[in-house]
């Protein structure tokens, strides 16, 4: 027996609810000293995850690709590591050229490509991935996410202390929540009917007015720097950065949509119920986190 919208809003408020309480144990642990590295750690086993969940729902067309994913993780993850950690022996974090910042940010995505293709290797003649859906420039595009896009979280933290990595899952997520809210209670007009037939149009406009108003809020409140550093005065800088944010996020939930319609599934995974997979769960951040990484040092001023 199917299950009526109200059931379905509530299931899901109770499973976005206990997520929420354990996201919140997380980021109080990566407030303490090493918080950093904690985080790289987490958002390696998140991205891993993602791995696990894109190759068992045939978005490669392999499963043989798996290892070759995981790789390349860890070496987007080493290459952040070992360039900016304080320990590390380059010294990065002490004062270094805005152009290594950005080097990294582009380079990482791109170097872990190439270790995917090169870890592909061996298996290329046993093992082919023609049977992989869709083309290959969005076959690229949606590897780079998964692999790359959740370690930059690591230099948000890194640079705009623990305050700012709440300030992007907030902005990230409270999107989310405003949209499936106002789609369900006023949403008419299904803009992407082929792509994602249950966003709406009321829905959309009703995230990005909450993410705009939560960019604000969360300058007013000191999660992100205030009117002395940001590149904006008053809270301008706030409200750009809610009002990104909030539109890479909705453009990494379609994105994360055209994967499961490439290979007919629901949802990523089951882990977590209602609320769908591991992919499910941070398709906003897989697009908002690589867009707080290049916008937010413009705005506030971070490290340089």
């Amino acid at each position: 027996m199917s299950k009526t919208r109200a059931q379905r809003i509530v299931q899901r408020t109770l499973v976005g609810g206990g997520l929420s309480v354990v996201l919140a144990g997380i980021l109080y642990a990566t407030s303490f000293e090493g918080g950093d590295r904690l985080l790289l750690g987490g958002s390696v086993l998140l991205s891993c995850a993602g791995c696990y969940e894109a190759v068992r729902m045939g978005l490669f067309g392999s499963k043989a690709s798996l290892p070759a994913m995981w790789l390349a993780v860890i070496v987007v993850a080493g290459i952040w590591g070992l360039t900016w950690d304080s320990s590390s022996p380059f010294q990065a974090y002490a004062g270094v050229p805005w152009q290594l910042y950005w080097g990294t940010l582009l380079a990482s995505p791109l170097v872990g490509w190439v270790v995917y293709q090169l870890a592909r290797l061996p298996q290329k003649p046993t093992d082919p991935v023609r049977n992989a859906p869709g083309s290959p420039l969005p076959r690229f595009v949606a590897l780079v996410c998964i692999v790359s896009a959740l370690v930059c979280m690591y230099p948000v933290r890194l640079f705009g202390g623990v305050e700012s990595l709440i300030a992007l899952i907030v902005l990230s997520k409270i999107g989310d929540i405003f949209g499936y809210y106002c789609g369900n209670m006023w949403g008419k007009t299904h803009p992407f009917p082929k792509l994602s037939p249950g966003k709406t149009t009321e829905g959309c406009l009703g995230s990005f007015v909450a993410g705009c108003v939560a960019g604000v809020l969360c300058q007013t409140y000191g999660l992100l720097p205030g009117d002395e550093v940001a590149w904006l005065s008053g809270y301008w800088a706030g409200g750009v950065a809610g009002a990104t944010v909030n539109l890479a996020s909705q453009a990494g939930d379609l994105f994360e949509s055209s994967w499961k319609r490439q290979t007919s599934v629901k949802d990523s995974g089951t882990w977590f119920g209602p609320s769908g997979g591991m992919l499910d769960l941070v398709d906003s951040l897989l697009a908002s986190a690589p867009v707080a990484a290049f916008t937010w040092p413009v705005l506030f001023g971070w490290a340089f």
